[in-house]
């Protein structure tokens, strides 16, 4: 049984941006540092919002976007990495099917923010957190900062992982700590 007094949730520790496609920055450094936060605190929910696209997304530089293709359903890429499934202590705590939201599943919308992520039944991931989050993820200045943007227009209590972050620039990942501040996120 959870206590329901916060949820971690893990944006996009995905393979693709750790060691893949777009591997960024202080990747695996901030995975590990996700993982030991989550089995420090066995009492709280974790929940896993992971970029999911179809071949044709709109954000690839083949469609007019800006990034490599990343992501790509049905591919190793996509898939969360391996180290949550065998390092997360706690079984319940590991990514699961009811504990999986997918973004970015519509080839035409580019969606950084997981606020809006659905699980597999359709709900979306706004509508399962407890009113107090702890964000890690990658990248600090797209995805990571979308969702905290998001969670904390909806007056969510936000706190961010600070060593969980990974990120494409690392004098962007230090701007956009800033802007996180500013809008009164804590860093733990």
């Amino acid at each position: 049984m959870y206590e329901q007094a916060r949820t971690h949730i893990v944006v996009d520790m995905l393979n693709d941006f750790i060691s893949g496609t777009m591997a960024c920055q202080n990747a695996e450094n901030a995975m590990m540092h996700s993982i030991n936060y989550i089995n420090a605190h066995p009492g709280h929910k974790v929940v896993y919002v992971c970029d999911t696209h179809p071949a044709n997304h709109c954000s690839f530089t083949g469609y007019g976007g800006q990034w490599p293709p990343h992501c790509v359903v049905s591919t190793m890429g996509q898939e969360i990495h391996l180290s949550y499934y065998t390092r997360v202590n706690d079984p319940n705590a590991r990514p699961h099917l009811m504990r999986i939201f997918r973004k970015g599943t519509n080839p035409g919308k580019e969606e950084y923010s997981g606020f809006n992520a659905t699980r597999s039944d359709g709900t979306p991931l706004h509508k399962i957190l407890t009113k107090q989050v702890v964000v890690s993820g990658i990248a600090t200045e797209f995805c990571v900062y979308e969702t905290v943007k998001d969670l904390v227009e909806a007056e969510f209590d936000v706190q961010v992982l600070l060593e969980g972050l990974a990120y494409v620039n690392q004098k962007d990942h230090r701007a956009t700590i800033e802007k996180m501040k500013s809008l009164g996120v804590k860093f733990i």
